[in-house]
């Protein structure tokens, strides 16, 4: 497992019960017979990194979100809406893809990795998973303002529009929406904040030119 230490960075570090308080409103709601029954099976786990905790779902079918572990709302609202708009249920049993997202996001964090090889799982509408698949189009290292985005979809996508099927993406890193910039190169709109998507963008910035040993 990745060891924060590695990239200390105080500003993404919780108290050791803040994140225990965290981890168990996520049981919780797993525990929680109306996030259980009947539904799709939505494995998890959590993960380090260092940029601060992670959880990390997954159907049978691939990732289905991968978020910062920040407040236990935002988490809730998530997998209710996965819930009651897709059918997933929660499950504590573990699954072999979370086993491939933890080794995939430690290479990523330890500069060895600049792609991913993961099935993906990500349900929306047909217009966010078309903004989806061009943000995977996005090289490591490099960034994209909303305008030229929406210039590369075409058929009429404004900048405004990609940036809120942008914002309903819910697999951070992966699909790579931090890199993803204002049109005179600010950073904006990032659901992680914007502190972890300067850190990204640099991280990436520093590893780009280096030959990568997986992906």
């Amino acid at each position: 497992m990745l060891n924060n230490e590695l990239f200390p960075h105080p500003a993404f570090t919780l108290a050791p019960e803040t994140l225990a308080r965290l981890q168990n409103g996520v049981h919780a709601l797993c525990d929680n017979p109306a996030s259980r029954g009947g539904g799709k099976p939505l494995y998890y786990r959590f993960l380090d990194s260092p940029v601060g905790p992670m959880i990390a779902m997954a159907s049978d079918n691939g990732v289905v979100l991968l978020e910062f572990l920040d407040t236990i709302e935002t988490i809730t609202k998530e997998i209710n809406d996965l819930r009651t708009r897709y059918g997933f249920a929660l499950s504590r049993q573990d699954h072999p893809c979370l086993d491939t997202v933890q080794q995939q996001m430690d290479a990523y964090f330890a500069g060895q990795r600049q792609t991913f090889e993961l099935a993906l799982d990500a349900p929306g509408t047909a217009f966010d998973e078309t903004v989806w698949a061009h943000l995977q189009r996005i090289p490591y290292g490099r960034t994209c303002s909303y305008g030229d985005l929406a210039k590369d979809i075409g058929n009429g996508a404004h900048a405004r529009i990609v940036g809120t099927a942008n914002h309903r993406n819910r697999i951070s890193i992966v699909i790579p929406c931090h890199r993803v910039i204002g049109a005179d190169g600010s950073l904006t709109g990032y659901g992680g904040g914007l502190p972890r998507k300067r850190w990204l963008l640099e991280f990436e910035s520093v590893h780009a030119c280096s030959t990568p040993l997986a992906g």
